[in-house]
């Protein structure tokens, strides 16, 4: 076995496990710690993504990403503030197969939004030229870029601890899985709070769906793709664990990079393969390991 490009593999299988993260990250606020399940956040992802591949295509790779990191994520969380007033609220009381109805449809309804307003030919872009080489470390090479989507990543996972267990929203968001209704008692609007949270994880996905664009191919298949590998993660790393999350997405990712080394296709399978492994020892996930953070 190659040893480097064992090691090369793994490098770049974290780089795509903090992408996962990212998306995931979203995705376990909401389900995890507020008891939400919006399966278009993977189409957040992928609009954001489209959105950011047209402003650098508009203003170059420099200018272009710095608009789409500035207006891409906040024109994300506004889009999807709108839809959980709109379409989510009805049908909080029919709880998840309701939220699972409502958020498929809108999967298929987004997706062929895209399909009209994009088109269907992929689109790939070059990294800004500050972030286009390379930094030796060890005897090995990393992508500035990937050095920067982990250093975002880790700004998240601080972000998102210090939001669900240093602030006051964090103690409004568990108060409100526990019991909503004595929630709203004492004068906490509920809804306002389910709005915010869903326009947190939006305003994540439209990050993580900017980065991605210098890293890949966006294409209409994002949307499917992403939600399932965000599912994995919450499912190995516990619902509303964030540094459970963000191991299992690290584990995730590794997984996939190395698995290419024997397998041509079926980075699908590793996936669930790992969940299965992870759950046959650990059913709750990470969060045994991890706590509930």
């Amino acid at each position: 076995m190659n040893v480097q490009l064992l090691i090369a593999q793994i490098l770049a299988g974290t780089a795509n496990g903090a992408l996962y993260f990212l998306v995931a990250s979203g995705l376990t606020l909401l389900w995890g710690a507020l008891g939400v399940v919006n399966m278009a956040h993977g189409s957040f992802f992928m609009l954001a993504a489209f959105a950011g591949a047209v402003c650098i295509q508009t203003w170059g790779p420099e200018m272009g990403i710095l608009v789409a990191l500035l207006i891409v994520p906040a024109a994300t969380a506004v889009f999807a503030m709108t839809l959980e007033m709109t379409l989510f609220r009805p049908v909080y009381k029919s709880a998840m197969w309701g939220q699972l109805l409502v958020s498929f449809g809108l999967v298929l309804a987004l997706n062929n939004i895209a399909r009209l307003i994009f088109g269907t030919q992929a689109r790939s872009m070059a990294p800004p030229k500050a972030l286009a080489g390379f930094v030796e470390f060890a005897g090995f090479r990393l992508a500035t870029y990937q050095l920067a989507v982990l250093f975002v990543t880790a700004l998240v996972a601080i972000y998102l601890w210090h939001l669900l267990t240093r602030s006051r929203t964090g103690r409004l968001i568990r108060a409100a899985v526990d019991d909503p209704g004595m929630l709203g008692a004492v004068g906490v609007d509920v809804r306002r709070l389910r709005t915010m949270v869903m326009g947190i994880a939006a305003l994540l996905a439209g990050i993580a769906g900017v980065i991605a664009v210098p890293r890949g191919a966006i294409n209409l298949g994002l949307d499917v793709q992403i939600i399932v590998i965000a599912f994995a993660v919450i499912v190995i790393g516990g619902l509303g664990a964030v540094w459970g999350s963000l191991a299992a997405a690290m584990l995730i990712g590794i997984a996939e990079a190395v698995s290419t080394m024997f397998l041509d296709q079926g980075g699908e399978v590793v996936i669930f393969a790992v969940m299965v492994l992870v759950l046959l020892f650990k059913p709750t996930g990470f969060r045994t390991i991890a706590g509930r953070d």
